[in-house]
């Protein structure tokens, strides 16, 4: 057995990347890595138990080569009997009409059309050529941008994709072991002339880091190999305890705010700080670019380092972190539904409120919902006193409330001040007021004296207040 079949077949079995059965749909580009990886898997499928299939994606960009790399990895498979999917995507037109960055838009379009055909194709595997020396590669990229802890781990041999996997059964393999093995099973392929150009970041670390480092060390592949996969099995381990500890420090407020428990945050390891605002973040953010940037992490942990006096941080694309009380509110600056107009409160229907608050309103007679939670409260009211329908708002300038209980009215912005209401929830808490927009109820803080805790002869009327988080 040749030194790439051993090692790439002995990977494959020692971390179950694959199993009798599965169905591989091999992405094949016509280069020589994934030319080296169709042609071992095909040649090893028996032994592994499996079926194979190619996948080819034609981005249009280099003319008359690029249909020959098409027509190259057909007539590879249809010789052999592969089942291939094959497609021509206008990535020129695309790029024209979006502007954006070219090898994103190539990733996104192709990595479509490998979801889909997996799908369809009933797949459980997508197979890729990544290799030991894409994987020094990777590396290096990683530390040069100063990305996250997460991301100077390399290139993961496996991850959930479409309806099954994507491995990488390369990972184990040089890019000197992949020729040597065309050469040997004299098997062609095509040379992509854009692989050869310093345009692109991995490509003038190919052709000029990391020969410089095999000049110190001839196997530094193999030594990146071991790094990768011991900060793999490490980092997974510390992302599945800051899962297991994300929620007894962050609490979800909405789709939009989060709340950190200063203190309680403090409380955990530096290495498991780090990586819940990073998970925090990935909420956030889908652009990975931000989400792995060392000074954005790194201003929210200085952010949370003391509860000394209030700060406000402003992070990218609209978000703001603001600490206040011994806590960290990070939302997005939205306009609610109840900021843009007044909401009428249905009668004996919930009203969704922000900050994962809801009420209920209904008349004595009607039966009352079952799905209220633990901490949901009920009053009781008079509707000859207060007309329905109610409404909600936001708050406004001047707004007071006569509080039950209390023979005065108190400003709404000096009860969120003693309820110690972070200044970044106060713009969008909920204002329950009546049709002549008197202020009657701040739901999950106070209410007004025109209801009762307990219910009276002369009530006819009750609203829930359900709290679910706050």
């Amino acid at each position: 057995m040749e030194q790439l079949e051993q090692k790439a077949y002995q990977y494959m079995k020692y971390y179950h990347l694959c199993n009798e059965g599965d169905r591989l749909l091999v992405a094949c580009s016509g280069g020589a890595d994934s030319m080296a990886l169709l042609h071992f898997l095909y040649k090893e499928k028996d032994r592994l138990g499996v079926t194979v299939a190619a996948i080819h994606v034609n981005h249009m960009l280099r003319g008359e080569d690029a249909e020959r790399d098409r027509q190259f990895v057909e007539a590879f498979c249809q010789e052999r009997d592969i089942p291939v999917y094959a497609i021509d995507i206008p990535i020129p037109e695309i790029l024209q009409r979006e502007k954006g960055n070219l090898q994103a838009i190539c990733r996104r379009e192709r990595y479509r059309y490998f979801e889909k055909i997996m799908i369809e194709s009933s797949s459980t595997h997508l197979v890729v050529a990544h290799h030991a020396d894409d994987q020094v590669e990777s590396v290096i990229m990683a530390l040069t941008r100063g990305s996250s802890a997460s991301g100077i781990t390399g290139i993961k041999r496996e991850r959930p994709f479409a309806n099954g996997h994507l491995i990488r059964p390369f990972l184990s393999v040089t890019k000197n072991d992949i020729h040597t093995y065309l050469q040997r099973n004299e098997q062609a392929y095509r040379e992509d002339s854009s692989n050869k150009k310093d345009s692109y970041t991995r490509n003038r670390i190919r052709h000029h880091v990391v020969p410089l480092l095999a000049g110190e060390n001839p196997r530094v592949a193999d030594a990146f190999r071991q790094y990768t996969e011991k900060a793999q099995a490490d980092e997974d381990l510390l992302q599945s305890l800051a899962q297991e500890v994300f929620h007894e420090v962050v609490a979800i407020i909405n789709e939009d705010s989060w709340r950190i428990c200063i203190k309680a945050f403090q409380n955990k390891p530096l290495a498991l700080q780090r990586r819940i605002i990073l998970l925090l973040l990935k909420y956030l953010y889908k652009d990975t670019t931000i989400v792995q940037s060392y000074t954005l992490w790194n201003s929210i942990l200085e952010l949370t380092s003391s509860t000394a006096g209030n700060a406000t941080l402003h992070l990218p694309k609209g978000v703001v972190a603001i600490r206040q009380y011994d806590e960290l509110i990070i939302k997005k600056k939205q306009i609610s539904s109840v900021e843009k107009s007044p909401l009428m409160v249905t009668l004996n229907t919930w009203t969704n409120l922000t900050n994962n608050l809801r009420v209920y309103i209904g008349k004595l007679s009607d039966e009352r919902p079952s799905d209220t939670t633990p901490s949901a409260k009920t009053y009781f009211f008079q509707i000859e006193q207060v007309p329905l329908p109610l409404y909600v708002r936001t708050r406004m300038n001047g707004d007071r409330i006569n509080l039950l209980g209390l023979n005065q009215h108190k400003r709404i912005s000096r009860i969120f001040i003693d309820e110690k209401v972070p200044m970044a929830l106060r713009d969008e808490w909920p204002v329950i007021v009546t049709q002549e927009d008197e202020v009657i109820a701040l739901p999950g803080l106070r209410i007004g004296n025109c209801f009762s805790y307990c219910e009276r002869s002369t009530d006819d009327a009750f609203i829930i207040v359900d709290q679910q988080t706050l």
